[in-house]
């Protein structure tokens, strides 16, 4: 998947937040977006802080910090060493309960501890991480631009545009592509199988396991608290599923119904888990990242319906439509196409390949049930 086409994907499919965050931007809005959700596998309740300086992101977190506070997580982050000196060196030379968030840095940066770039950088990555978690659901918006936490980067004061957070946050699916067929989002909820505790002798696994992977914390919860990316936590924990130590369960765990099964395929993880929590009420979704991982399944087990998108790595919708067709099992299978693309050549290439049903994204919940429903 290149950058280019992430980007169009993620304008086109993902949430009300991206929008927001494009209008945000043309009106060169500076003040804080307060964003809520609730989490289906948890039952609880997320919200999230984000900062903008006309109309560019200076700050994403989960919770409003102090400004010692931001400044203390950002040196922790960058793995300052010598935190306590720092702070006491800015202490004598600001007061740190009025002081602004970017007086507090470019004092620190007098230090030549760290700089601009580096806290730029971290800013960053915590805007990514920020936005990741949040874009797969449906968020409600409360702005308010007399709030202003008065941080931006560089002798500029410069912010990040929205655009180049969300091109990253697309690029990284491509890294979590390679854990999606455990990890299936970051709403997952991670638990050590029965009767493994006792057998694990390496005494920080063990800690670790008894500690977090309790069936009740989402794998981001567990990142969050860790203060980890959860990206790069994500090998460890798809080791130890490998190992079988943990497992991932979600909100229907629970349930033993026979369920329909509706294969996904996209290349997309965020547009996988937008898919999972719209279907997960009456349907089970299994997902494939690509062709190749789709057919694999396919020679697995049964499935009720596909849902197909059309630009994907290697072999695309159409050709997977057709290959599939020439197979006896799946002639009748009923196909839904999934696609960005509305033009009158690819309709009538995706009737040609062998789809039942060809809808235009975004498309919403209801939507997305009554076709479905149209075969299964």
């Amino acid at each position: 998947m290149n950058a280019s086409l992430t980007q169009d994907k993620t304008h086109a499919e993902l949430s009300s937040l991206v929008k927001t965050l494009f209008v945000l931007q043309q009106k060169k809005f500076s003040g804080m977006l307060k964003f809520t959700t609730q989490v289906a596998e948890t039952s609880r309740n997320l919200e999230g802080f984000l900062f903008f300086h006309l109309g560019n992101l200076t700050l994403a977190e989960r919770k409003l910090l102090s400004t010692s506070e931001l400044v203390l997580a950002f040196c922790r982050q960058m793995k300052v060493s010598c935190i306590d000196s720092v702070m006491d060196y800015a202490a004598h030379r600001v007061d740190l309960k009025t002081v602004s968030a970017y007086d507090l840095f470019q004092t620190i940066v007098t230090t030549r501890v760290v700089n601009w770039e580096d806290i730029e950088k971290v800013a960053i990555d915590r805007m990514v991480v920020t936005l990741e978690r949040f874009l797969p659901h449906n968020c409600n918006f409360e702005f308010n631009p007399q709030f202003n936490f008065d941080i931006a980067y560089g002798e500029d004061h410069h912010g990040i545009p929205s655009g180049e957070i969300l091109q990253k946050v697309g690029q990284r699916q491509k890294d979590w592509k390679q854990y999606q067929t455990v990890i299936h989002s970051l709403d997952a909820i991670p638990r050590v199988r029965q009767g493994v505790i006792e057998t694990v002798t390496h005494a920080p696994t063990r800690n670790h396991l008894q500690q977090w992977v309790d069936g009740k914390h989402s794998f981001a919860d567990i990142a969050e608290a860790l203060a980890q990316d959860p990206l790069l936590l994500a090998p460890l924990y798809f080791r130890w599923v490998n190992e079988g130590l943990i497992e991932f369960i979600d909100s229907k765990a629970s349930s033993h119904r026979e369920l329909p099964v509706i294969l996904s395929v996209d290349d997309s993880p965020i547009v996988q888990t937008m898919i999972r929590r719209s279907l997960c009420e009456s349907y089970e979704v299994v997902s494939a990242g690509s062709a190749m991982e789709a057919l694999g399944i396919l020679n697995r087990r049964d499935v009720d319906l596909i849902l197909l998108d059309v630009t994907m790595p290697e072999i695309d919708g159409f050709e997977f439509c057709r290959t599939i067709r020439k197979i006896s099992r799946f002639k009748d299978t009923p196909v839904i196409m999934l696609t960005a693309k509305d033009g009158l050549i690819d309709r009538a290439k995706g009737h040609l390949a062998g789809t039942n049903r060809y809808l235009t994204k975004p498309i919403n919940s209801e939507e997305l049930l009554e076709a479905i429903r149209e075969y299964v």
